[in-house]
């Protein structure tokens, strides 16, 4: 993966956590122009970088640096879009999950057959 493509997940994690460029270079003790030029993949981020990166903006690691097909949600089928019938929040439930990080979605689990064996 490119440093173009990583500067974009960059970027887009930054604006989803609704931070300015300016927010997240003073969180991250740099210039805005230096965070400017990750996004735009003109300076390289170095792992240490990288890692505060992703714990600023509640991201894993690996949505940074995996390619962009694996950190979007999977796309539905007509088979999948039967299935799910008149309930499309369950489709969002769905989308939410995969842009978690694997270890909270073990948590999700855990709390949905906690409440199931609750019923």
């Amino acid at each position: 993966m490119g440093f173009k493509e990583i500067g974009k997940k960059l970027q887009l994690a930054r604006e989803e956590a609704g931070l300015s460029q300016e927010q997240l270079a003073n969180m991250l003790g740099c210039a805005q122009s230096t965070l400017s030029n990750y996004e735009k993949g003109k300076r390289r981020l170095y792992l240490n970088q990288l890692e505060k990166i992703a714990e600023i903006l509640d991201k894993p690691i690996e949505y940074f640096i995996e390619s962009s097909t694996s950190a979007e949600p999977p796309s539905t089928t007509p088979e999948i879009n039967t299935a799910l019938g008149d309930e499309p929040e369950l489709l969002q439930i769905i989308n939410t999950l995969y842009s978690l990080p694997k270890d909270r979605r073990r948590s999700v689990m855990d709390y949905i057959i906690w409440q199931k064996t609750r019923s």
